[in-house]
């Protein structure tokens, strides 16, 4: 616990915290929010399927204009300037009764946050003072997961206000972020990036020439097509197989976010013993394998209490994986090379999270039963985990981002 003491008293480090903490709850509690909103004005059709969906396909199609904005001016100053629009146009959002320009609203805010998401990864490091970046990490993840635990309940609560006051609130919890985001300074970014030749082609030369940044990949990947595929099996599990209402169901997604904070209190006690003698990189793939195995044991569940505490268990492994893995990558990659790194990763990550959710039709559609599609699901976070634990990539001796393509 002193090493959460330690990092608290770091001001740039607490600055970020808070960033992620009030970022994060506004952006779930418009998450859960808006579609509500949008079946409520114009219902549950196309138009609420257009609204999810332009959140998610700007990230993907400006991602490498923001790779070289964050990578030539810094990723606090684009992320801090990002968030201020962010916020004025989540409040404009209740405000608008004309269908196509809340999408036009909805397409620019999911544009902005091309910009705020991998800003806000990329600050992580430089923020943590040395020898405690696990445990930084582990209180950044915890952040997150707490804001999307409790971002979602905040948002359904404040829509029975009024959406003005509802969406008003979630922007001021979003431009609250900006402030500390805003004083973190960082060092000129020009040296690192004058020979940067595209984003794209910059991150496939580091995963060609570091395996640790190739195995890493393949374990995010994995683990966000798990994470999209767990929300609808749980909800039909609690349904079909438990025989819960909508207290259950809300019970086992609260179970997740208990487990993240049992994590956290994990990784405090024992994390460091363990980082005697391991490396970020192979604690990182033990404890995504552990997880994966975990959730795998939903299938034997029997009863509601059963699958809480099976979900509530493997959330400690989960936040500890997610730690390391983050822990792993700033040891392989510069500050600046991060943020054109995480703008190039986080279109994928969207894309296997809505993969997650999708193959939710393997089920729907009757083509597999509900234990086949979780057999599934599971296995596909595991499974290539095992390979890279067995054969780990060797450590190179320093940063790939050192030498440019």
């Amino acid at each position: 616990m002193n090493d959460y003491r330690a990092l608290l008293a770091a001001p740039k480090f607490r600055g970020l915290l808070l960033a992620l903490l009030c970022n994060g709850l506004g952006n779930w509690c418009v998450i859960a929010s808006l579609p509500i909103l949008v079946a409520d004005r114009f219902g549950i059709g196309m138009a609420l399927v257009l609204s999810l969906g332009l959140r998610i396909l700007p990230k993907a199609l400006l991602a490498p204009v923001a790779g070289l904005l964050l990578g030539r001016f810094g990723a606090a100053r684009i992320a801090s300037i990002a968030l201020a629009p962010s916020a004025v146009l989540t409040a404009l959002l209740p405000f608008c009764h004309s269908l196509w320009l809340l999408q036009a609203l909805v397409a620019v805010t999911g544009t902005l946050d091309v910009f705020i998401t991998p800003g806000l990864l990329s600050l992580r490091g430089p923020v943590m003072p040395a020898g405690l970046e696990m445990v930084g990490n582990t209180l950044c993840s915890a952040a997150n997961r707490a804001a999307q635990v409790m971002g979602p309940a905040l948002g359904g609560l404040a829509v029975m206000a009024g959406f003005a006051p509802a969406f008003i609130g979630f922007a001021v919890l979003i431009a609250i972020s900006a402030i500390p985001i805003a004083r973190l300074r960082q060092p000129s970014p020009a040296v690192a990036t004058r020979h940067h030749r595209g984003m794209v082609r910059d991150a496939v030369w580091i995963l060609r020439t570091d395996r640790q940044v190739f195995g890493l990949t393949v374990a995010a990947l994995t683990y966000m097509v798990l994470l999209g595929g767990m929300r609808p099996f749980l909800f039909w599990a609690n349904h079909d197989w438990y025989g819960g209402g909508d207290l259950a169901w809300t019970g086992l997604l609260s179970a997740q976010g208990a487990g993240a904070l049992c994590g956290a209190v994990v990784s405090a006690l024992f994390v460091r013993r363990l980082m005697g003698f391991m490396s970020p990189y192979r604690l990182a793939m033990i404890t995504g394998v552990l997880e994966g195995s975990m959730h795998l044991l939903l299938l034997v569940a029997q009863t509601n209490l059963q699958a809480m505490t099976i979900v509530l268990l493997a959330g400690v492994p989960e936040i500890v994986s997610t730690a390391a893995w983050f822990t792993a990558l700033q040891g392989r990659l510069s500050a600046s090379r991060q943020a054109q790194f995480f703008t190039f990763l986080t279109p994928l990550w969207d894309l296997c999270y809505a993969l997650g959710i999708a193959s939710a039709a393997l089920h729907a559609q009757g083509w597999m039963s509900l234990s086949g599609y979780w057999a599934l699901v599971s296995l596909v976070a595991t499974l290539p985990l095992i390979p890279l634990l067995l054969q780990p990539a060797p450590d190179t001796g320093g940063r790939v981002s050192t030498v440019d393509p």
